[in-house]
C-alpha cells in the first residue's frame, strides 16, 4: 500500500509478503517529500514459531 501527498508525491510504502520457510515480512518505508529519498524504514520479521524480530533503518532502505 503506498500513501501520496496532496501533490502526488510517494511519502510512506507497506510492504508485506510471506517467505518459502512460512516467515512474514512486513516493511514500512517513510519518504522525504522534499527530495523523495527514504528517510525510515522498518522490517519486521514473523517466525512460524512465533519468534519476531524488528529493525529500523534511518536515512535508507534493507528491502524494496
Amino acid at each position: 500500500m503506498k500513501g501520496f501527498d496532496n501533490s502526488g508525491r510517494l511519502i510512506s510504502e507497506i510492504n508485506s509478503f510471506r517467505t518459502s520457510d512460512g516467515k512474514t515480512i512486513t516493511t514500512n518505508t517513510a519518504y522525504s517529500s522534499v527530495n523523495g529519498q527514504p528517510t525510515f524504514q522498518n522490517v519486521t520479521v514473523h517466525e512460524p514459531n512465533g519468534k519476531v524480530s524488528s529493525t529500523n533503518v534511518l536515512n535508507g532502505k534493507l528491502l524494496p
